[in-house]
Parts: C-alpha cells; structure tokens; sequence
C-alpha cells in the first residue's frame, strides 16, 4: 500500500509548535492556530483568565465535605491539563514547577497547600521573575521545603545559626548557577581552562545572614520578618556591600535584587525553559537570543516572562529549525517527552472527561508515571539535568535527561495507563474518566479515512510513512478476524505506545 500523506510545511509548524506551547492539540486547533498565527495566539493566550488549582482541588474536597488530599489536588491538576483555556499559562507554570521544586516528600500532608503553592506559578506565569522570585522565597511551602523558615542569627549562647539550605539552592538552581556564564550558556574558563564557580561558600554563609529572621504563622500567608531573630550587621554578598541595621525585609529586598540583576540569571533560566519546552541541546545562539529577552523585553523591562515564552516558542532554532540549523544539527533537536507530558497528550488527544463532578487521579501518576506534579524526589527535579542514556546520545555528546525516567518497570506502568486510557471507554468505573470513541468507530472499516483521522487526532498530522502504514496494514489484516471496537484498541494502542508518540521535535 502506498503513502499520500501530504503533509503543508506551514501547517506542521503551528502543530509543532502547540505541542511545545500547550499539552497537545485539541480538534480543530492546529487549523484555528494556522488562521488566526502566532501573534493573535499569545495575546488570546496572554489575555485568558487563569485557572487556579487549590480552588479546584477544594471543591472536590467540598463535594464530600473532607479535607483536600493528594487524590484531589493530583486530580485538580489533570482537570486544568485537559480542560482549561489557558494552555501556555499552564504548561510554563508546569514548566516553573521543575525549576523552583518544592514537593510533597519533603513536606508530606500539606496537600492544599501545595496546590496553593502552585497557584503562584500560575499567577506569575506571565508576570515577572523578580515577582515570583520572592514570592516564592516568602511562601511558607518553600520555607519548610528547604528550612528557611525559623533561620535565625548566630546566638552562641541558643547554639543558633543561619540556615544555608535556601541560600545555596536559590543561588544553585533558582538564578546563578554553579559557574559564571557566557551569553551563550558555555562556561567562563580561567587562565588554565577551569571553570570560574559563581559563588563562594563565604557567599552562601553571607546570604543565608541576610535571609535570617523569617517565619510563618500558618501556610495560608507568605512568612513574615521578625527583627530580633534577624542578622543585622553589615555583609558581603557577591562583592555587593550590605549595610548594617536592615531590617529582614530590606535585606531580602537588596538579595532578591542581587541576584535578579546578576548576569548569570538571564543564561540560566533561558537554557532551563527551552529544556522544558522544546529542547534538550539547544545551540548556544538560542540560549543567548532568548537571554536577550529576559535582559531587555523591547521596553526595558527585565525577566518579563511573556516575552522570554515568546522568545524561547518563536526562536529561529525552533520555527524554522531546518532552515536555521541545517540538516545535521536538526537531527540534535528535540527532545524527549515526560511521562506525565504524553499521557496529558493523550488525554487531550482524546478530549477525555471525568465522569463525575470531581475528576479523581485515575492515572495514578506518581505510582504509574514515575513522577507527578510537586512530588520530585528532591530539589533536583525528577532526573539529573546532564544524564544521557548509553549509546547513540551518550556517544553523541549529547544529553536527554527524561530518558532517566523511562526505566524497564516504569516503561511497563506508562504503557499499563496509555491502554487503560484507551480502555476508558469500554469500562465501567463511576469514578474514572471516559472518551468518545464514535468518530473511530464510524471509520475504522475504512482504512484511509481511519488513518486520516488517526493521524490528525494523535500526531496532528505529523505521523510518519512508516508508522502510518504499519497501522493501516494492520488495521486492514485485522478486519476479518476482530470486531470493530477491538481494532480500535489495538491500533490506537500502537500509535500511542510508539516513540513517535514519546517524543517532542
């Protein structure tokens, strides 16, 4: 049988480009997207109200009248991930989730009130870096997370001391990095070829002074400053004098602001988002043009998130990769998708829909997926940021961190929910989630036209010669040996358990 895909240049970029911006394609918005472009897209995108997650997860917990738990909030999530407008804001809070981490193993039964820490994510998703760099510091999640909270000044006589968890890791993972930066994301080298460290451990000492004196109330209201549990003397933090007699908010005021401005901030987060959101090896032009948004947003303003979104979504490097890279560099670009990334996928794909008021955790998304959202296994996210599986990418030098998660067990669990998705429709839970299968149905007896729609449901039209005509001929040599709805199950399985499916480019 021979392949007629024709597949429009235009139309696959504004596919590529909703599966990097959203959690994939609905019907009908890859042509909405083609009519309408880019430009209209962000400011509707920009111009959606948001759709917060605590508010959610409480209202299933109100449906029974209990407390918010895991199930709820988890559930709250997946319900936004499918349903709400507001898909760019979504995926970049997503995205920020794995920056400025925080989790569940470190702060166990507080359930609202990690929902409610990333609703500031959403909030700031289109807001400012300097805002939710605060924002963040100051929320009693992130103080118990990472031991802010209750940091005291050295008593000798208490046997207090600052607490340097925070200060290390807002400088490590939140702004700095481990080592000065150039614009594109390479290394500053010495005299003798080492790389030059960002920060000293006097640094950390330093900061962790100056972030001393905070504590919470309660999770419902960021910590507040306490004056006579707060190290007042003068300090010297990244050659940047601190004088003395400020007071906690002055001094987190002067920090914040140090480490915003510094040059390194820009070139961190800009390689941290594109790795999110489109690609594992970005070249070192991209890096720096989108570090130019962050630095300058066209109106002098600095780390305005909607214009770094723009710039990392409509680089050069992803819109007309083949033009810019060439051949051979855009065979490095790309990347892996997360677990929790495909199911929402296929989730979309399908439009799927709970079949109860409260839309309950059917995934099982830490157990089945190997991760969920704010239940990262550390600071460090869910996987190392350099790993790269043995073989073609290691060889390569290249990297693909989310390989990490797809371990033998795992990769069973995953395909274990991507069947059972599918099976949705034929089960018989009052708690799960179910699709319409009826478009598949009416088509399943006509090759062509099934795989037509196949394709546009699933790949948004992207899938491959090969893949394609794997399933046509399969679902052709199946037609005299099962029923219609079995051949559904089975070809959509194929199509979403393959790699096509698994990755990003």
């Amino acid at each position: 049988m021979e392949n007629n895909i024709k597949i429009d240049s235009e139309r696959e970029q504004y596919a590529k480009f909703l599966y990097r911006a959203t959690f994939g394609p609905k019907k009908g918005q890859i042509d909405a997207l083609q009519k309408a472009g880019y430009e209209s897209w962000f400011k509707e995108q920009f111009a959606a109200p948001a759709s917060y997650h605590a508010p959610k997860a409480q209202q299933f917990a109100d449906l029974t009248n209990v407390k918010v738990s895991e199930n709820m909030r988890l559930g709250a999530w997946w319900q936004r991930t499918i349903q709400a407008e507001d898909q760019l804001r979504q995926r970049m809070a997503y995205s920020l989730s794995q920056i400025f981490v925080v989790s569940k193993h470190g702060i166990p039964g507080k359930h609202i009130e990690l929902a409610q820490y990333y609703d500031i994510l959403v909030k700031h998703a289109f807001g400012n870096f300097r805002d939710l760099l605060e924002e963040v510091t100051l929320n009693p999640v992130m103080g118990h997370y990472l031991t802010l909270q209750n940091s005291q000044k050295f008593n000798h006589n208490k046997k207090t001391y600052p607490d340097e968890n925070y200060a290390r890791e807002v400088m490590q993972l939140f702004t700095l990095g481990l080592w000065e930066l150039q614009e594109n994301g390479e290394a500053v080298l010495d005299v003798d070829g080492n790389k030059i460290p960002t920060y000293t451990q006097q640094d950390i000492e330093e900061l962790a002074r100056a972030l001393t004196g905070w504590r919470r109330s309660d999770y419902t209201a960021p910590m507040h400053g306490v004056d006579n549990r707060h190290d007042s003397d003068e300090k010297l933090i990244l050659n940047e004098y601190f004088p003395s007699g400020k007071t906690p908010q002055q001094d987190l005021t002067q920090a914040m602001d140090l480490l915003f401005n510094h040059k390194n901030t820009p070139v961190l987060f800009a390689e941290l988002l594109i790795k999110r959101l489109t690609g594992s090896n970005p070249r070192g032009e991209y890096i720096a043009r989108v570090a130019s948004a962050f630095k300058n947003n066209g109106d002098g303003v600095r780390g305005d998130f909607k214009a770094v979104l723009t710039a990392v979504l409509t680089d050069s490097d992803v819109v007309n990769a083949e033009a810019e890279q060439g051949a051979t560099q855009r065979k490095t670009f790309g990347r892996l998708q997360e677990p929790v990334i495909t199911i929402a996928n296929q989730a979309r794909a399908l439009d799927m829909k709970s079949k109860q008021e409260r839309w309950y955790d059917i995934q099982y998304t830490e157990s089945q997926l190997g991760q969920a959202p704010l239940l990262a296994p550390s600071v460090f996210n869910f996987y190392t940021p350099v790993f790269a599986p043995q073989g073609e990418i290691s060889n390569a030098g290249l990297i693909a961190p989310e390989f990490y998660l797809l371990t033998t067990d795992n990769m069973r669990r995953i395909h274990n929910r991507l069947w059972g998705n599918i099976y949705a429709v034929w089960g018989n839970s009052a708690t799960g989630w179910t699709w319409d299968h009826s478009e598949f149905l009416a088509l399943e007896s006509s090759p062509d036209e099934y795989m037509a729609l196949l394709n546009e449901r699933l790949f948004g039209g992207l899938i491959s010669t090969e893949l394609h005509d794997y399933i046509h001929n399969m679902l052709s040599s199946e037609m005299e040996k099962v029923g219609p709805n079995l051949r559904i199950r089975n070809t959509l399985y194929v199509a979403f358990s393959s790699p096509e499916f698994f990755t990003q480019e």
